[in-house]
């Protein structure tokens, strides 16, 4: 009876590892519909260029890519796929930007606002929370790649830069993101991630641990949700 118990555990948990990879899957797939509808040439949109890139890092194959990108200028399929940015309050006043992909906006609102009313957020007026971010290029490299001159050289691209234990966040426009990748590579530089994200102008803390985790269960929560794919907030 042990070995049966066990073996159920292993099942259970190979489902929910086979869920979270289709949900993966299905989010990444989304990224692309979303940012090929109004331009589907990657060379001449920066979204849907890092939307490929991240795709193909977790083995989204080149078939699916182009489907969808024809797919999302209606080609080969008439479902029309729209993001949504939702703007809302996490306990505490935290701001969050929830980005949305979906073929029925009531759906998804009322799904976001259930799960936010479950740990006391709420929705914000539209423009009331988006002012607190930025939207911005960003690329990751080996901190032990990362040297004064490379500074000078990148002058032209980079807003700002952060240094972390083993890593360097690079900071660019949207439109100079790639112009980045390419000069970090032409100095034989690796780019281990190349992202179109929302950035806070300022950050909160947050005081409390039980608020934090709290925070952090909320958000965990939206990403579960199959129409929601990325949550951005002003917290460390």
């Amino acid at each position: 009876m042990a070995g049966h118990s066990h073996w159920a555990q292993i099942k259970h948990k190979k489902a929910l590892l086979d869920k979270k990879r289709s949900q993966l899957m299905g989010k990444l797939i989304n990224a692309i519909l979303v940012a090929a509808k109004t331009d589907p040439n990657p060379e001449t949109n920066p979204k849907l260029r890092s939307a490929i890139e991240k795709a193909k890092e977790f083995g989204v194959s080149q078939e699916t890519i182009e489907r969808n990108i024809k797919k999302a200028q209606g080609i080969i399929d008439k479902t029309v796929i729209e993001e949504i940015v939702l703007e809302a309050y996490a306990p505490n006043g935290i701001a969050l930007l929830i980005k949305c992909a979906t073929d029925n906006k009531n759906r998804t609102i009322g799904e976001v606002k259930r799960i936010l009313n479950k740990y006391e957020g709420k929705l914000a007026e539209p423009g009331s929370v988006l002012w607190l971010f930025e939207e911005k290029g960003i690329l990751v490299i080996n901190k032990s790649d990362f040297k004064e001159e490379l500074l000078e050289k990148l002058a032209h691209y980079l807003q700002d830069f952060e240094t972390q234990e083993d890593r360097v966040i690079l900071y660019t426009s949207i439109e100079n993101l790639f112009k980045t990748k390419f000069a970090l590579e032409k100095e034989n530089i690796h780019v281990l991630s190349t992202e179109i994200q929302f950035v806070p102008k300022s950050y909160v803390n947050i005081e409390n641990k039980e608020t934090e985790e709290r925070i952090k269960k909320l958000i965990d929560e939206l990403l579960e949700s199959d129409d929601v794919y990325e949550v951005y907030t002003n917290t460390k």
